[in-house]
């Protein structure tokens, strides 16, 4: 396995710290807690009734997290790029088996962590400690964020977000995902689609 590249762990360090300060000590330990880690695309991270027990930064590439129901329907949650956190967040907390399938649907490199082994060093680190809570004090304004979103925003407003945030990598989504994602049709998008582009 490769090991990270300087500018990686440059990186690496610098999005964990800008969640919350991380001594070079304290940096250390998180860095020798985690291990790089590769996905092809169409592979898995997480799928339901599989053990929750990994949570990983992405390097590179692009994850979907979806959920599908009795009959087969996949509904989009989330997509996470590169330098974003990916995991079964309320499964590892909860320490119940995995109810989300995340997907790479790129070639994906990701700096993978067992929660066990984070959440041990953190009963004895007040930086760790630290960075766990605003970890999930982030899951939850980015859960907030999303449901405003939804009660607030029109769907062309939802599309011209995702577009946005995800410029770069739009191309990987296939268009019935983003569908998803935003809560309309694939026939829905593509007028709104067609719209915008009249607009140029």
């Amino acid at each position: 396995m490769r090991a990270l590249t300087a500018i990686e762990e440059a990186d690496i360090r610098e999005r964990l710290s800008a969640i919350a300060p991380l001594s070079p000590k304290t940096w250390a330990a998180v860095r020798a807690l985690g291990a790089r880690s590769s996905l092809d695309k169409g592979g898995f991270f997480s799928r339901p009734q599989e053990p929750a027990t990994r949570f990983a930064i992405v390097l590179s590439g692009l994850l979907r997290h979806y959920y599908t129901d009795a009959r087969g329907r996949e509904s989009v949650k989330a997509f996470r790029g590169p330098l974003e956190l990916s995991g079964p967040y309320a499964e590892l907390i909860q320490g119940r088996p995995s109810r989300t399938f995340i997907e790479a649907l790129t070639p994906v490199e990701l700096f993978v962590f067992r929660y066990a082994d984070v959440d041990a060093a953190a009963q004895t680190s007040l930086e760790l400690s630290l960075l766990l809570r605003r970890f999930g004090e982030l899951q939850f304004v980015a859960k907030e964020q999303r449901e405003y979103e939804f009660l607030q925003l029109s769907a062309e407003e939802r599309y011209q977000q995702i577009r946005g945030r995800f410029a770069e990598l739009m191309q990987h989504i296939p268009q019935h995902q983003i569908a998803s994602y935003i809560g309309i049709t694939p026939v829905a998008l593509s007028r709104i689609r067609a719209r915008l582009g009249r607009k140029r």
